[in-house]
């Protein structure tokens, strides 16, 4: 139990870094791929526990200001489901004949939702809830850039995953 609690406190604490490190890079992020890799670690209750905890704290903490609390919802939301998913690619990592493709595709999908849902939280908070399609709308070009270099940075380390963390948390082979 203390094993997989410093390993969600580490992994929090090395996407919080992350997240202020690429910072001034717009739409490119590597908190979701720590996030992703604290699912395939810590199961889908570990690496949900972690992408929520991160984006919380970095986004409330962050320098230029909180985000909107309808928008803080989102990432939450859309952060934990991004680390619960890294447990359903480990478990069908040993299924796919390009597990890395698989990751890769995960990576876009779930970049995608995070930011239909973190749109909506902000057409939300302008008041625009019943009609929030121009916002999400708007927000498709810097989507577009986060959802291809998500894809690229989950390719990579899902090779990275593969190759090293074959053997869970708890030293028991995965």
């Amino acid at each position: 139990m203390l094993i997989r609690f410093s390993t969600a406190a580490v992994l929090i604490a090395a996407a919080i870094a992350l997240g202020y490190l690429l910072a001034a890079v717009p739409n490119v992020e590597g908190m979701s791929a720590v996030t992703f890799l604290a699912g395939c670690l810590l199961g889908a209750g570990g690496g949900a526990l972690v992408g929520a905890v991160s984006i919380a704290l970095f986004s409330v903490l962050n320098p230029l200001g909180p985000a909107l609390p309808q928008v803080l919802v989102a990432q939450i939301g859309g952060m934990s489901l991004i680390g619960a998913s890294g447990h359903l690619w480990r478990r069908l990592s040993d299924m796919v004949p390009r597990p890395e493709v698989l990751a890769a595709g995960l990576g876009a999908l779930l970049t995608l939702i995070y930011g239909v849902l973190a749109d909506y939280g902000f057409a939300v908070s302008m008041g625009r809830w019943r009609d929030p399609w121009p916002v999400i709308i708007a927000g498709i070009p810097l989507s577009t850039l986060h959802i291809v270099s998500n894809a690229v940075i989950f390719f990579s380390v899902s090779l990275f995953a593969l190759r090293k963390y074959k053997v869970g948390v708890d030293g028991r082979r995965a």
